[in-house]
């Protein structure tokens, strides 16, 4: 039987890091994949994702500022740019407690920020069009990740540090008793003194088996990519990030980024029905509508031809926070699903506290609020 000191079982953001963080620090790691390194089918897949300080909860404005700077201590060790500045527009009515909550937050945190009319935003940004009723703000450090290229990064840096990677592995048993963990597939068995789960839309079904009922519901998240009027004006250093606080509505809050390395401008609604994640990712036709919807009245010219729509997995939790925690009876058992749709910016930080809680039980940034019996505030 294969032996190693920690298996990861996940290989998306958040396991692909923590794989990279307990390999850097000499441990001997098994990362299994269950479908093939970057697949389409989890959440961790594609052009981009916001990496931001807009937040109305402190602690993920503390965990950002852990991020942005690991982002680019990632950068430099695999010789590649993966994080690309972009500048951030958020908008909302002026009475929106979300934004409100936000701005109150940003503000306690000291995170600089910029108030402006939406006039002065069309004028920095003509590609917008905002009634003169919203209240908007900048935050200048607002940023877009390669998505896939920051996974494979942590793939390959992972394997540089010794890590084993095997994909198309799933992982058909977890067996822990005290002394570690016996994690069986369907051609081996593997053991090891600790394990990691992030497991992202399947994580229900593994922990279930471990005793714990987690209270995920996988969702479809649909990107949604359109080729402007005038494709210039709406590529990564033109245009910015935005969200717009829009549930009135869309009934969603609304966000976009920009196009980067070719992939259009992206338009996604936060939130959507819920998906059975080996079923089929057939794009919904409504969600396209309300995201042209959208770019024809608030935006100008983006939204001219539909390119593509692609259906990816958020596995939210009923209050959208993370949970990061140990087995009960078996605390070298860590497992995570933090994302909600919001989780990618994080996955650097968040892989190495996995790591570390693995490890020595202990994480180096209080992850008390994250666990499963934390009361959230």
């Amino acid at each position: 039987m294969p032996k190693f000191d920690t298996i990861v079982i996940g290989a998306g953001a958040m396991g692909s890091a923590a794989a990279y963080h307990a390999a850097k620090s000499g441990q001997r790691v098994l990362l299994l994949e269950q479908f093939e390194i970057d697949h389409q089918r989890g959440s961790s897949y594609g052009y981009s994702r916001i990496i931001r300080y807009v937040y109305d909860y402190p602690i993920y404005i503390r965990l950002a500022q852990l991020a942005y700077p690991q982002w680019r201590e990632l950068e430099a060790e695999v010789d590649e740019n993966l994080m690309v500045t972009a500048d951030g527009v958020t908008f909302s009515p002026p009475d929106d407690h979300d934004y409100t909550a936000t701005l109150a937050t940003m503000r306690e945190m000291e995170i600089p920020l910029e108030e402006i009319t939406p006039e002065e935003l069309v004028y920095r940004y003509p590609q917008f069009r905002v009634p003169p009723e919203m209240s908007v703000f900048l935050q200048a450090e607002t940023a877009v990740l390669r998505a896939s290229r920051c996974v494979r990064a942590h793939v390959r840096l992972a394997e540089r540090h010794g890590a084993v990677v095997k994909e198309n592995t799933p992982v058909t048993q977890i067996l822990p008793n005290a002394q570690g963990v016996e994690v069986v597939t369907a051609t081996e068995t593997y053991s090891a003194a600790r394990l990691i789960i992030t497991a992202g839309g399947w994580m229900r079904a593994l922990m279930g088996s471990l005793g714990i009922d987690l209270p995920l519901v996988p969702i479809a998240a649909q990107e949604n990519y359109f080729i402007p009027e005038n494709p210039g004006e709406y590529e990564i250093g033109r245009f910015p990030v935005f969200l717009a606080h829009l549930k009135h509505e869309f009934g969603y809050m609304m966000y976009g980024l920009p196009s980067i390395d070719g992939s259009g401008v992206k338009i996604g609604l936060h939130g959507a029905d819920p998906l059975d994640p080996d079923g089929d990712r057939i794009p919904d036709r409504a969600q396209i509508g309300k995201a042209q919807a959208f770019g024809e009245k608030y935006l100008n010219g983006a939204v001219k031809t539909h390119k593509q729509s692609r259906v990816c997995i958020y596995t939210m939790t009923p209050d959208e926070h993370f949970i990061i925690d140990q087995h009960p009876e078996y605390a070298h058992v860590v497992f995570a699903s933090p994302c909600s749709g919001h989780g990618f910016k994080f996955s650097n930080v968040i892989g190495q506290l996995l790591a570390e809680l693995a490890v020595s039980g202990q994480s180096s940034f209080d992850i008390s609020f994250f666990r499963l019996s934390s009361p959230k505030k």
